[in-house]
């Protein structure tokens, strides 16, 4: 259950979740750039789109950072006690109350529940502090553990589109 702070970041048990854009990491968290590079392995983004690939200097970073801000509303997932990203969650707006989602962590941090932790507090921040009448994840088919979690959570498989790719809806409001 998230605890709420604000309408741009929620508390879980273990992370914080923080909106981050482009011209605040720039200003004030540059840091988040080698850490960026850390996180994008490409065990991570394997089933991620091209600019998700080949991360591999604060540079291709920053590019990086530009294009996800550019797209879709960014937060950064960190573990509270460290202040240390360990992943992200991205928010893009399709249509009035449709959203997709797309998270990703780090690999050191999957099969510990941070995943079902930070989605069930993003769903809990999202009933409060958003419009959001649905959410949606696209994965791919492969992903059996993202697939297990959004189930769990209660995400109902809507329909399979391009090559591999499994379209999941979570219904906030009617």
């Amino acid at each position: 259950m998230a605890i709420v702070h604000d309408d741009q970041s929620f508390t879980t048990e273990r992370l914080h979740v923080n909106t981050a854009c482009y011209e605040q990491v720039i200003s004030q968290q540059p840091s988040l750039l080698p850490r960026i590079v850390e996180l994008l392995r490409p065990a991570v983004v394997e089933a991620l789109p091209p600019y998700f690939q080949d991360i591999n200097s604060n540079d291709d970073a920053l590019q990086w950072l530009n294009t996800v801000c550019a797209e879709s509303q960014l937060f950064t997932v960190e573990l509270k006690e460290q202040a240390l990203p360990i992943g992200f969650l991205f928010v893009h707006k399709q249509s009035e109350g449709l959203v997709h989602i797309g998270y990703l962590l780090g690999e050191a941090y999957w099969q510990q529940g941070f995943a079902s932790e930070l989605l069930s507090g993003f769903i809990a921040w999202a009933k409060q502090h958003t419009p959001y009448r649905c959410l949606v994840a696209g994965l791919d088919e492969n992903n059996q553990a993202s697939k297990r979690l959004l189930l769990k959570l209660g995400f109902s498989l809507k329909a399979s589109s391009e090559a591999n790719t499994q379209i999941y809806h979570y219904n906030i409001r009617p």
